[in-house]
């Protein structure tokens, strides 16, 4: 199957993208205490005005700073700035078209690297058509595969890919739904001649076949400019000209600019625009369309083969592609669960070699193992999850409107379960094997489920902190400001009866304190008798009960501390959700 016949339904009818007026700007900001704003109303496209018709292949040129990538963005329907004016395909607003009739290939490739050329496209292919196993997909897929010549790169990792080849790995995950718009920022940005002419050529082949390709180019060589048949040359947010190759030579040549022979064409447009604003101002006088303005008639939007998943299937999808990285990442988390884990449950367990809790002493010592075995799971767990979106929100940005925010957050947060099962029993089994416990075989399987459930809670907490401070990029020192408060509530440092009235709540948004509450009534219920020696002089512990009481643990922790583990993940798990929606609020990056 040729790309120019994916889609038959192209050639019904004809697709026109009318821009009329249009302006965007980045808006006033400002203190709520102060009246005057510390960044001030920027214009970036000024009453822009243009027409593209099917089977346009349209180079957008100028300087830098004249607005090409916003104007482009605004096109695809992805600008999230504040705007005026229309931008419609066949008399249908562009922010209400039906995802798929106008993809974006853009300047910066994102990719998850660990997956292969294939396992990416498969991804793809099940978020946006639909089961690759159905023969319509398959086909599709194979066909952009064979077109493209990626036919021997299926199997290779992204990572190893060439910059064209991971460009045209881009431009196949947005002609998957064989959209009629293709929009292109900077494509040949980082390519060698080859691949960049292997890249224009494709798209070439695009607008030929009956899709509209609009790219912007800087600095296009000679070779590359001459493929396009029309040019948008843009200069101080305006639209200076839009036509033919042979329109924009005799435009420039009515106001006395003569491209000379064996001159770049494009960069003397370029040149010339950006020199006087004359030039600009008398090109745009004779650069009127009246298509622009004109009706389009009776046109409609042909229908795109897509498909929507659902949410739970948007979940399977992303945990399948994360499984598939975190399979050729194994080294890195066996590596990690070595570092982390066993030699500091070693360390933990060589200290405390021998120690019980029925002796005077041995009840500080205890006291000091539980807490160390509790915080060295929580403080592991949550951090690793802090940096879980540090990444994954370029690639969250990138693919807005492909899967959900909240299928995004879950898919995250399942990914990192098998740390919450793996770090917790290595610790249990390694630590205790150094102490004496009552039932020792029971007593560290308690531990280990008590221990699980407070890495889930953990890891909730750290994807919430993560999630909430990931764009300010100060989510690693706020992070210890609020560790603080809540591993005072553990109980481990100060007598939780001892808390102001007003400060007691705080333990209940605490992993710290239902973590130790629940290790520490695990094991001091099961210790009935504490030595107490004659010749004491201060009070003595007489058995495990008065340990909890004297640090002010539940007497019924079964329920409080594992409806409070409930508590603090859906607490933790939903400002997670609001720090990521927050970000896709921002929309599309670019």
């Amino acid at each position: 199957m040729e790309l120019n016949k994916i889609n038959d339904e192209i050639h019904e009818s004809d697709v026109v993208i009318k821009v009329k007026n249009y302006g965007v700007w980045t808006p006033e900001e400002k203190s709520w205490w102060r009246r005057t704003p510390y960044k001030h109303k920027t214009v970036i496209l000024n009453d822009v005005s243009a027409c593209f018709k099917t089977g346009e292949f349209t180079a957008v040129i100028g300087p830098s700073g004249a607005g090409k990538t916003t104007f482009l963005v605004s096109i695809a329907g992805k600008c999230n700035l504040p705007s005026s004016g229309i931008i419609n395909v066949n008399n249908v607003n562009v922010n209400k078209m039906q995802r798929g009739v106008v993809e974006v290939v853009p300047q910066f490739d994102v990719f998850m690297d660990s997956l292969t050329v294939y396992e990416h496209l498969v991804f793809m292919t099940e978020m946006k058509l639909g089961s690759v196993k159905k023969l319509q997909n398959r086909n599709i897929l194979k066909s952009l595969i064979q077109e493209l010549k990626l036919k021997a790169l299926e199997n290779n990792p992204i990572c190893t890919l060439s910059g064209g080849e991971r460009r045209l790995l881009s431009l196949a995950t947005s002609l998957l739904s064989s959209p009629l718009v293709l929009i292109c920022d900077e494509p040949t940005t980082g390519l060698d001649s080859y691949n960049a002419l292997l890249v224009i050529g494709v798209l070439k082949k695009l607008s030929k076949g009956g899709k509209i390709v609009i790219c912007s180019v800087h600095q296009p060589s000679s070779d590359l400019f001459k493929e396009f048949n029309s040019v948008c040359l843009m200069s101080e947010g305006k639209l200076v000209f839009h036509g033919t190759q042979r329109e924009c030579k005799e435009q420039f040549e009515r106001v006395n600019l003569r491209c000379p022979v064996n001159f770049n064409p494009a960069e003397f447009y370029i040149r010339a625009v950006s020199n006087t604003n004359r030039c600009i101002k008398e090109i745009m006088e004779n650069n009127r369309h009246p298509s622009v303005f004109g009706k389009t008639g009776s046109l409609t939007v042909p229908q795109i083969h897509t498909c929507q998943r659902n949410w739970f299937k948007q979940v399977q999808l992303m945990i399948w592609r994360s499984s598939l990285s975190l399979k050729r990442e194994m080294k890195n988390y066996v590596f990690q669960l070595f570092i982390c884990t066993l030699i500091s449950s070693i360390i933990i367990g060589t200290c405390y070699v021998g120690i019980s809790g029925r002796t005077q002493r041995g009840v500080q010592d205890m006291r000091g193992f539980l807490w160390l075995m509790c915080s060295e799971v929580s403080f592991s767990l949550s951090y690793v999850a802090l940096y879980a979106f540090e990444f994954d929100l370029v690639l969250l940005k990138r693919e807005v409107g492909v899967y959900s925010a909240s299928a995004f957050y879950v898919c995250r947060f399942l990914t990192l379960m098998p740390r919450c099962l793996v770090w917790p029993v290595a610790y249990v089994i390694i630590a205790t094997l150094a102490i004496e416990l009552p039932d020792h075989i029971l007593t560290a399987v308690k531990f280990a489920a008590a221990l699980i459930i407070t890495a889930i809670a953990s890891t909730a907490y750290g994807l919430g902190m993560g999630a909430l401070f990931i764009s300010t990029g100060v989510m690693g020192d706020v992070m210890p400001c609020a560790d603080l408060p809540l591993f005072i509530m553990s109980g481990a440092f100060l007598r939780l009866s001892s808390l102001p009235i007003w400060l007691y709540p705080l333990k209940y948004f605490s992993h710290f304190y239902y973590g130790m509450d629940a290790i520490s009534n695990i094991y001091w219920r099961q210790i009935d008798e504490i030595d107490c020696p004659s010749n004491s002089t201060s009070a003595c512990y007489k058995d495990g009960m008065a340990v909890l009481v004297e640090n002010g643990y539940s007497e019924n922790f079964i329920f409080e501390d594992y409806m409070g583990f409930l508590f603090v993940t859906i607490v933790w798990s939903i400002i997670g959700f609001y720090g990521l929606k927050r970000e896709e609020n921002k929309g599309y990056a670019y």
